[in-house]
């Protein structure tokens, strides 16, 4: 499965973010094969709004089962 965590930077050693849809960026791990990747969120944290459905759009796009941030709002919910 392709774990999804809102974090602060690029390591697992990093910070969790709070914010889902305008985290910096998101450690992906998929506990199948251990591999880790990081992918910024930066085109979904300029935007105006609609910022949790995009990012949610994001790490779905990515394959992702679970998702592991702080506040998710209710678009952003609904589309995980």
């Amino acid at each position: 499965m392709k774990v999804a965590v809102s974090t602060l930077g690029k390591t697992l050693e990093d910070k969790i973010d709070p914010r889902f849809g305008r985290a910096q960026g998101f450690i992906f791990f998929d506990t199948d094969s251990g591999r880790v990747e990081y992918a910024g969120n930066g085109e979904n944290i300029a935007l105006a709004q609609g910022a949790g459905t995009q990012t949610a759009q994001f790490v779905t796009d990515k394959g992702v089962g679970m998702v592991i941030s702080g506040h998710f709002g209710p678009n952003a919910a609904s589309v995980l």
